[in-house]
């Protein structure tokens, strides 16, 4: 197992705090599929956590022709790859949609790691997980395990060896609803330390060699 180096992931941690200062200084996007619909040169993927495989349907649908490659644990589904050390082949993006916080941090960043070595240079990681500051979101699934802060997630993205390119808030619902959280009920989420949106994106995006 990869182990992590504590002191490196702290510093990489403080990088992403100066340059996202709070979590109200990410923008708001309505879906992680929005944050992917803006990358181009796509021309293979692999999903990690891929469940049902349900990204493939979006995937063909968007980059037609696109190579799809998923990896989950669960053996009752189809899936290309059941353990890491199967993953093989390189790919131009990556996507971890509401998986990491099912793990250790150890584990995480093993995952991390080893899905980096697989990225082509220049290829995204894109990664959702629940808004801490939303905290519902994480503790109503008692699987749940690690909480990741926007700073912390994005600290240990970049000790995998990616870089964070962007952060963003998942915030989709009605035009009423939308209206009063964003702006009505702003200054009182503020006070209180809370966010509206529940769930944080991160995209990163390996050096090009």
């Amino acid at each position: 197992m990869t182990g992590i180096d504590w002191s490196v992931l702290y510093k990489k941690r403080r990088a992403v705090q100066k340059q996202y200062r709070s979590i109200w200084t990410l923008p708001v996007v309505k879906r992680h599929y929005s944050v992917m619909a803006k990358l181009s040169n796509i021309g293979s993927v692999l999903e990690i956590g891929a469940g049902d495989r349900a990204l493939k349907q979006w995937v063909d649908k968007q980059w037609p022709g696109v190579q799809y490659a998923s990896f989950d644990i669960d053996r009752n589904r189809h899936h290309d790859f059941y353990t890491l050390e199967e993953i093989s082949g390189q790919y131009d993006m990556v996507a971890m949609f509401e998986i990491i916080e099912h793990v250790r941090p150890e584990q995480a960043f093993e995952i991390l790691h080893k899905v980096a070595q697989h990225l082509n240079p220049g290829g995204y990681i894109v990664i959702s997980t629940p808004n801490v500051f939303y905290p519902p979101e994480f503790l109503r699934d008692t699987t749940h395990i690690t909480p990741w802060c926007y700073d912390e997630l994005g600290g240990i993205i970049a000790l995998a060896g990616v870089e964070v390119d962007q952060l963003y808030r998942v915030y989709h619902q009605s035009l009423l609803k939308t209206f009063m959280r964003r702006y009505l009920a702003y200054p009182l989420y503020r006070l209180l330390g809370i966010d509206f949106a529940k769930q944080i994106v991160a995209l990163g995006r390996k050096a090009q060699s």
